[in-house]
């Protein structure tokens, strides 16, 4: 596979608009991983999720996330006491023990085994072969 065709000529304007749209993609993974850092840092019950959670909703809002979602982003927090059931860090460990001690016996985990039977996306199977 040759590199010729891969890269072409844009303008400045076409540049400018590749690079926000990049720019804004950048904000939002970033907002989505402090989100996350929250999360944990509020299950751990770190005091500084908090702080990260608001700096998390300042980086969606410069990915041009609208007020609405954001709304839904912090109700669903886990920190709100009515937020939508999710994970449990206990399950997580528990599932996680499972999975160890099948591992030490040879005996599959029936929680993981689910996990292990999925067919592989075609997705992942075409970038692996770029």
């Amino acid at each position: 596979m040759g590199l010729h065709g891969l890269f072409r000529d844009v303008s400045s304007d076409e540049a400018d608009d590749q690079a926000a749209r990049m720019r804004l993609q950048v904000y939002l993974l970033w907002g989505t991983l402090l989100y996350e850092r929250s999360v944990v840092e509020y299950k751990l019950g770190l005091p500084t999720w908090e702080e990260c959670l608001e700096v998390a909703v300042e980086k969606f809002e410069l990915a041009g996330a609208s007020t609405t979602d954001i709304g839904v982003m912090i109700k669903n927090h886990c920190s709100n006491e009515t937020a939508m059931e999710g994970f449990k860090i206990d399950e997580i460990v528990q599932a996680w023990n499972e999975m160890y001690d099948g591992w030490q016996f040879d005996v599959p985990s029936f929680r993981l085994e689910p996990l292990f039977r999925r067919r592989v996306p075609k997705l992942h199977y075409i970038l692996e072969q770029f």
